[in-house]
């Protein structure tokens, strides 16, 4: 008897130890998020500016080595905003925030770049599915967690050009930067909705003003979908007849669109229109549907992202048992996101006739994420709604809802089981599958470190050849997450005019190969 209880103790106690809850799976997929992103960080220090930075960045720049004031420097940001809305483009809030290029205040400052961006991207996606499903649903805030950390893990590893929407400055603050802010302009607008504290109410409605006023007047595709979403808001809510009772909502949403007409009439369109060879708004519209379909529901919707949205389906369902909300006419939530996601790529097609800059099909990318997660949530929540909750709470959650099931575990195991085995096989023959897989061939090939070293060499010329004519070597190595472009051998070309006026330089060029290699 003595030893039967022994033995019947130390297996419930491994039974103990066997069982794996919702935390534990937080934990580990947030643990395996930051590791994820340790290479992008530590080649991030062979990050130089480059094309636009030099261009944006100029006027702050000597206000800066003339004064070392920070009120001077953000006061010549706001006077660049203000020449830029009449000179060029209405994105008041994008050009205020590129003028502040990191370099300004030393090249070795700019290496925060990546850093910035995957941050704003990241805390902004973890407080945004936060005060939906965990403060407004009451969902399990551990499977929430989860959820969003894969989300993560495609947006920043799966980017499809993240040299340009997460390295280069003036493109990834333009971009990356402002939807990171649109979602915390979400997320308080959110937030004011259901807060029933009325001065916390009001705190959550004039921070997302200020958001909105930053969003509307930012980048057109990222204006343009919060003013589409709003729209849906306001609609919904007079349907509801909530109108009345959320009136507090009005100045963050009024703002806004005050913003992002301000932006649209911006004296400097027009300027920015006459050189350029944009659609007509009607082919537009429709050209817009047609590269959702091609690249967010065929180039980018890979094994991979099938595998992790069946995670996240997973996972809501456990999340979902307790949530009250019905989630009513799943058809039309998909295809209003669809549309929504569809109409981020109107700008662009409008105003150049093109998406095929990296930072554009990179911030398209990030949106497409967060739309094709949230809507997955969506519809297993409906369906879990519409199926008989008594039966399914105990196959799908077990007698704890933060333990997963017997099931669970088999099935999200063997799907994490096949994404790591998957991923192996990606990787080997194509090491820029993954942003990181990509950050450590060139930390090892040592082209990341060579790069760095021939553009440090590159600023000391040009830091002591103010006024001269200076020429300098070509880059022999040109890593894809450091070099989004570089100068010409033509003194005219517009990347050298920018450097020249950005450090002081007569001319600028690079050398020729043949000249280079005689030079040797």
């Amino acid at each position: 008897m003595f030893i039967r209880s022994i033995c019947e103790i130390w297996e419930r106690s491994k039974c103990q130890e066997r069982r794996i809850t919702s935390k534990h799976l937080a934990f580990f997929l947030t643990a395996l998020y930051i590791v994820s992103l340790i290479p992008l960080f530590i080649i991030a220090k062979y990050d130089y500016p480059s094309a636009d930075d030099f261009t944006f960045g100029a006027v702050c720049r000597v206000i800066w080595l003339e004064s070392h004031s920070l009120g001077a420097v953000f006061t010549g940001a706001v006077r660049h905003a203000w020449n830029y809305y009449f000179d060029w483009a209405g994105c008041v809030s994008s050009s205020f925030f590129m003028a502040l290029q990191p370099a300004i205040f030393g090249e070795s400052v700019y290496r925060i770049t990546p850093f910035l961006m995957i941050g704003v991207v990241s805390i902004s996606t973890i407080y945004l599915m936060r005060m939906i499903f965990v403060i407004g649903m009451k969902c399990n805030k551990w499977y929430v967690q989860s959820i969003t950390m894969i989300v993560l893990f495609l947006t920043i590893q799966r980017m499809p050009e993240p040299g340009e929407g997460l390295f280069w400055y003036n493109g990834a603050i333009h971009y990356t930067f402002l939807h990171g802010l649109s979602l915390f302009f979400y997320g308080k607008l959110f937030s004011a909705f259901i807060e029933t504290d009325h001065r916390k109410k009001k705190w959550d409605a004039v921070v997302a003003a200020v958001l909105g006023i930053i969003t509307g007047m930012g980048n057109y595709m990222t204006a343009l979908n919060a003013g589409i979403v709003l729209a849906l808001l306001v609609v919904w809510l007079l349907g509801a007849k909530k109108i009345k009772r959320q009136r507090i909502l009005l100045l963050p949403v009024v703002l806004f669109y005050l913003s992002f007409v301000l932006n649209i009439i911006a004296p400097g369109n027009a300027v920015r229109a006459a050189g350029s060879n944009g659609m007509n708004p009607l082919k537009a519209v429709f050209v817009s549907f047609y590269y959702t379909l091609d690249l967010c529901l065929g180039e980018w919707s890979g094994w991979e992202t099938a595998i992790l949205i069946a995670v996240i389906a997973i996972l809501f369902w456990n999340a979902s048992g307790t949530i009250e909300f019905a989630f009513p006419c799943p058809l039309l939530v998909m295809f209003l996101n669809f549309g929504v996601l569809s109409a981020m790529s109107t700008p662009p097609l409008f105003g150049t006739g093109s998406i095929e800059a990296g930072r554009i099909q990179s911030l398209l990318y990030i949106m497409y994420i967060l739309l094709l997660s949230l809507t997955v949530c969506y519809v297993v929540g409906w369906v879990k709604k519409k199926l008989s909750y008594g039966v399914n709470r105990e196959i799908s959650q077990g007698k704890n809802e933060n333990e997963l099931s017997d099931s669970n575990r088999l099935v999200l195991c063997a799907f994490i089981s096949f994404f790591f085995f998957g991923s192996v096989l990606c990787v080997v023959p194509d090491p820029g599958y993954y942003a990181f897989s990509l950050a450590i061939e060139d930390l090892c090939n040592g082209s990341a470190a060579a790069y760095g070293e021939k553009m440090e060499e590159r600023n000391r010329i040009y830091n002591v050849s103010v006024g001269e004519d200076v020429e300098v070597e070509p880059l022999l190595s040109k890593p894809t997450l450091l070099c989004t472009s570089d100068i010409s051998t033509d003194p005219e070309d517009w990347i050298n005019l920018g450097i020249c006026r950005y450090y002081g330089l007569n001319s600028l060029r690079v050398k020729d190969s043949d000249q280079s290699e005689v030079g040797r």
